[in-house]
C-alpha cells in the first residue's frame, strides 16, 4: 500500500521511489549533521486510484462536484499498520511545516496533501489514467518540544547565509549554529540547497529543497523601469467571480484569480431539490472553499431563487413558504459562519416583490442568528422595476448593498419572457432601462449604499460604460472573463475620466 523508510537509511538507490531531496537529507544524516529523526512515506496511489476510478470521472466539473464525497471516502482509509509501527512511541510530528499531535491526524494530513496534488493535476491536465502516479513523497519528522521553525540558504549575491524564521525566536548562538550547518551541508552535497530547520532540543535539519538563485537582469538606461509589485492592471470597479458553476478554485494555480476582489454564489444553480444531499454538500463545499481561498474578500451567497417562469411563486416568497428549500440554505450559512468562523460570508436576499417580503425574510434570518451586523452584511437583489421605484423604502428596511440583476430587469422592463428564444432580441433594447435606473442609482449614492451588477448584460459596452460612469461598486463575471475584466474596466474608467477633463 505504502512504503516507508527512516531518513537515515535512504541511499541513492532509493531516489526513484523517495525522491532526490529525501535522499540528500539521508546523506547528511549519515554524515553526522544534525538531521532530525523521521521517516519518508510514499502515497497509497493504488488505493487513491481505485477510489477515483470508482467515481468514474469524465471532467473537471464532475470531479469537483463530487469532491466532498471523495474527501469523506478517502478519509475512511484506515491508518496503515506499517505507519503505526514506524512511528513507534512518538506522539508529535512535523509535516509540511505543521505540528501534528497523533498518528491518526498525521495520516489524515498526509491524505489531504496527496488529494490536493490530485486536484492540481486535474486542474492542469484534466482527468487521466495514472493521475495518482508519482505523488510527492512526504517527510515526517519526530519532534518533542518544537521551539522554532524556519528556512536557511546561502545567497551568492549577498555572500552570506540568509536565515528566515517562520515561527518562534532564535538566540544569537542558534543563528551562528545554523550558519555553520548550512555551509557544511552545501559542501557535503556539492550544490547549494535551501534547508528547513527546527529548534527541538537543539538545531536540527528537517528538509531540503533545490535553491534557485534570483535572476539578475541588467538595467539599461534606454528601457523604462517598471515599479515593483503586482503587474496586473487594477481598476476602481471591483471584480466578483461567479462561482455558482464550474470547477474548484485554485488561487495559487490560476494566476488570473489573483485579481479577484470577491466571490458571488447563486445557490439556485447549485442546490437541487431533486438531489438534496449531494447538492447540499456541493453548496457547502463552494461556500467554504471560496471563503477560505479569499479570506480578505467578501463572499456573497445569494439565497436560492427557484423560478418556474414569469409570474410564478419564486424568490423570497417561495423561501418563506417552502422549508425544504429554506432550511438547507440556513444550515449552509450556519456551518460557514458559526462553525467554520468564516465571517467574510454575506447574504443576498433574492427576488423581492415588496418591502414586506424583505422584512419577513430578514426576520426568518434573525431567528437563525443571521441578523445584520458589522460582521454580516445583508444585500438585496433588485430584479423588478418595482424594486427601483420603491428603492428608498427598501433602504429604510435595512440593507447593506444592492445586486442589480440586469437580465431580470431587462425582461420585466421590456415585457418579454427570457425563456422564449424568439423574443431574445428585446434583450438588446437597453436605452429605456438605463434611463430608468438613473434615479434609483442616485438614491443609492445619496444613502451611501454600494451596488454591483450581475448578468450577461453587464459586459455589454454601452451597459458597462453606463455602470462605470454611475459609480458601480463591482461587477460579477464568469471565470473565463476574469482575465480581461480589470483591463476592460481600466480602459473604460480612463476613457470616462479623459472625457470629463
Amino acid at each position: 500500500m505504502i512504503e516507508i523508510l527512516p531518513i537515515k537509511l535512504l541511499t541513492e538507490e532509493d531516489a526513484p521511489i523517495f525522491g532526490l531531496s529525501s535522499v540528500a537529507l539521508g546523506k547528511l544524516a549519515r554524515a553526522n549533521l544534525p538531521v532530525a529523526p523521521g521517516i519518508v512515506i510514499t502515497a497509497p496511489h493504488l488505493k487513491l486510484k481505485t477510489i477515483l476510478e470508482h467515481h468514474n470521472f469524465g471532467s473537471k466539473e464532475v470531479f469537483t462536484q463530487s469532491l466532498t464525497l471523495i474527501h469523506k471516502e478517502i478519509r475512511q482509509i484506515p491508518v496503515p499498520q506499517i505507519l503505526t509501527q514506524e512511528t513507534g512511541k512518538h506522539k508529535q510530528f512535523l509535516l509540511a511545516g505543521k505540528k501534528i499531535k497523533s498518528v491518526k491526524d498525521l495520516w489524515f494530513s498526509l491524505l489531504d496533501i496527496w488529494l490536493s496534488q490530485v486536484k492540481q493535476r486535474l486542474w492542469n491536465r484534466g482527468f487521466y489514467i495514472g493521475i495518482t502516479d508519482g505523488l510527492d513523497t512526504q517527510v515526517v519528522i519526530f519532534i518533542k518540544k518544537l521551539e522554532s521553525f524556519g528556512i536557511a540558504y546561502f545567497d551568492p549575491l549577498q555572500d552570506d547565509v540568509q536565515i528566515l524564521v517562520k515561527t518562534g525566536k532564535l538566540h544569537p548562538n542558534d543563528l551562528k549554529n545554523i550558519f555553520s550547518q548550512v555551509q557544511i551541508a552545501n559542501k557535503k552535497l556539492f550544490i547549494p540547497q535551501e534547508y528547513e530547520w527546527v529548534i527541538d532540543h537543539g538545531i536540527k535539519l528537517v528538509g531540503i529543497k533545490p535553491y534557485t538563485p534570483p535572476s539578475v537582469i541588467p538595467i539599461s538606461s534606454s528601457l523604462p523601469i517598471k515599479p515593483r509589485g503586482d503587474s496586473k492592471i487594477k481598476s476602481a470597479v471591483k471584480v466578483f467571480l461567479d462561482f455558482s458553476e464550474g470547477f474548484t478554485i485554485e488561487k495559487d494555480v490560476d494566476p488570473d484569480l489573483i485579481g479577484v476582489d470577491g466571490i458571488f454564489i447563486a445557490s439556485e444553480k447549485i442546490f437541487d431539490l431533486n438531489k438534496p444531499q449531494d447538492s447540499f454538500e456541493n453548496l457547502v463545499f463552494r461556500v467554504v472553499e471560496s471563503a477560505i481561498t479569499f479570506p480578505d474578500s467578501p463572499v456573497l451567497v445569494k439565497l436560492a431563487d427557484k423560478s418556474e417562469g414569469m409570474g410564478k411563486v419564486r424568490g423570497s416568497l417561495r423561501l418563506l413558504h417552502q422549508k425544504s428549500l429554506f432550511d438547507p440554505l440556513m444550515e449552509v450559512l450556519d456551518f460557514a459562519r458559526h462553525k467554520k468562523d468564516l465571517l467574510n460570508v454575506h447574504i443576498v436576499i433574492p427576488f423581492v416583490r415588496g418591502v414586506n417580503e424583505l422584512l419577513q425574510i430578514k426576520r426568518e434570518l434573525a431567528v437563525k442568528k443571521l441578523m445584520r451586523k458589522n460582521s454580516l452584511q445583508i444585500w438585496m437583489e433588485v430584479a423588478t422595476p418595482e424594486n427601483i421605484v420603491n428603492l428608498e423604502n427598501y433602504l429604510m428596511g435595512g440593507i447593506d448593498g444592492v445586486v442589480l440583476n440586469l437580465n431580470e430587469l431587462i425582461a420585466f422592463f421590456n415585457g418579454f419572457d427570457p425563456q422564449e428564444g424568439n423574443l431574445a432580441f428585446y434583450k438588446n433594447e437597453i436605452d429605456g432601462l438605463l434611463k430608468f435606473l438613473e434615479d434609483g442609482i442616485r438614491v443609492l449614492h445619496k444613502s451611501k449604499v454600494p451596488f454591483i451588477a450581475y448578468g450577461s448584460l453587464t459586459l455589454d459596452q454601452k451597459v458597462l460604460e453606463f455602470l462605470v460612469e454611475k459609480g458601480v461598486y463591482g461587477i460579477v463575471t464568469e471565470r473565463y472573463e476574469v482575465h480581461s475584466a480589470h483591463d476592460l474596466l481600466y480602459q473604460m474608467e480612463k476613457r470616462i475620466v479623459l472625457r470629463r477633463v
